[in-house]
């Protein structure tokens, strides 16, 4: 007999071969029990890179450019509902370089915006959502923002139509890394 999940976390559903997946609300779920099943089976903890829309914490989120617009939970939202707080969501944010073709500093009505200006003459920080911090900075971090989405179909030239909404970076995230300048990757010697 299967033991019982822990108080507080999901057991996933087991995919079937063959089995129909609808849109990307289905996709959130199938990756959160991939993640999942390898973790159960192997024991080992488990380290998923992958995309803010998909590693945030949204219960639910909502991802642009998407027609029509999409909120449902997310693959971070389901691991957190799952793990509680063995899941850790680290949001990655960038303010301008090259990423095989120009990025612009991004929009002031993005929250990467500001974590561009605080940045400073540092080229990038840690930001740690769970250290208690002033209460203008606890509101700022709790109030509902929008962050840019760069991902496979991101296009510059419509910044401002590439981006995540619905929650707030504390509820997104544990920890926020933010760099000031990218490149383009390079192959190691």
């Amino acid at each position: 007999m299967a033991a019982s999940p822990a108080p507080g976390r999901e057991t996933p559903p087991v995919i079937r071969p063959g089995q129909r997946l609808d849109g990307l609300a289905e996709l959130e779920r199938t990756l959160a029990d991939g993640v999942s099943r390898w973790q159960q089976l192997t024991g080992d903890k488990v380290v998923y890179w992958g995309g803010m829309a998909h590693t945030a914490v949204g219960a639910p989120r909502t991802v642009s450019p998407s027609d029509p617009l999409e909120s449902h939970r997310n693959m971070g939202g389901y691991l957190r509902a799952r793990l509680g707080l063995d899941y850790r969501s680290v949001g990655l944010t960038m303010a301008h370089g090259s990423i095989g073709q120009p990025l612009t500093a991004p929009r002031p009505d993005f929250v990467d915006s500001l974590l561009h200006a605080a940045a400073g003459n540092r080229a990038g920080y840690f930001l740690d959502l769970g250290t208690s911090q002033p209460e203008p900075i606890r509101r700022l971090l709790n109030a509902p923002t929008r962050t840019r989405l760069i991902g496979p179909f991101y296009d510059p030239r419509d910044d401002a139509a590439y981006h995540m909404s619905g929650g707030s970076l504390a509820s997104w995230f544990d920890v926020v890394v933010h760099t000031q300048e990218v490149t383009p990757y390079r192959p190691l010697p």
